[in-house]
């Protein structure tokens, strides 16, 4: 895991906190032409920053958000490089990334995709179609880069940015705090719920997701209750094409 910390971009507080003291209005006017807008978290590693822009799920990118985010970064990528040197003097290159937290590269809507392909016609370039699949490159500076990452690998990426690969089981981290969370929130539901979800379990059992008990590490067996567990092999499923 890296020491580095997420956090929400310097530039994009300092956008925002410019329109301090204007109406709802005009501050809807103005962020229209937000620079910083589609940004939602930065991360600098080394001499290299990472933004990300962060959608749910492998549907939730529309035709007009397609429109809209690829227009930011045509628009935008040279000034956030450019801002980016001037917050942190020390980076060289900015990588730009399209994060989906859940689903597959089988599962999403390809909106994701279709954002890269219109930015081929803007300035950019495949990297290395054969070391680098889908990685693009700006060709003006070759310095900052776009690409997208899907569930298992947006996690490994948000884990340890500079080489994704070493933190490949982030997401199961995750996926455990979200089993328990659901598990505490389901306590307080109403019966009516609550039973709905007994249903739930015993079609899930039936569809062999639970895992069993023994399959499992000491740890996970002795810390984690039986809802816990449902929830997270429930969860497990949206990350894989083939179940569990």
């Amino acid at each position: 895991m890296s020491k580095e910390k997420w956090v929400e971009a310097p530039e994009k507080l300092a956008e925002f906190a410019a329109l301090e003291g204007l109406s709802r209005e005009e501050r809807a006017k103005r962020r229209i032409d937000s620079v910083w807008r589609e940004v939602d978290r930065s991360c600098v590693v080394g001499t290299r920053r990472y933004l990300t822009s962060i959608k749910s799920g492998p549907n939730t990118i529309n035709d007009t958000q397609v429109q809209g985010m690829t227009r930011a970064i045509i628009d935008n990528y040279g000034r956030w490089f450019e801002q980016t040197r001037m917050t942190y003097p020390a980076v060289r290159e900015l990588d730009v990334v399209l994060g989906l937290t859940y689903g597959t590269d089988c599962t999403t809507n390809n909106k994701e995709n279709q954002i890269l392909v219109k930015l081929l016609e803007y300035g950019f370039e495949e990297e290395d179609r054969t070391t680098r699949p889908g990685v693009l490159i700006d060709k003006a500076t070759h310095s900052v880069r776009v690409y997208g990452q899907i569930g298992k690998e947006f996690w490994a990426f948000v884990g340890q940015p500079d080489n994704p690969s070493s933190a490949q089981f982030v997401f199961l981290e995750v996926l455990l705090a979200l089993g328990r969370a659901l598990s505490e929130g389901l306590a307080k539901s109403d019966l009516e719920t609550r039973i709905n979800l007994r249903l739930q379990q015993l079609s899930a059992a039936l569809a062999k997701l639970q895992f069993p008990r023994k399959s499992l590490p000491a740890w996970i067996r002795d810390d984690f209750s039986e809802e816990e567990l449902f929830w997270f092999a429930t969860a497990m499923t949206a990350f894989y094409d083939e179940g569990i």
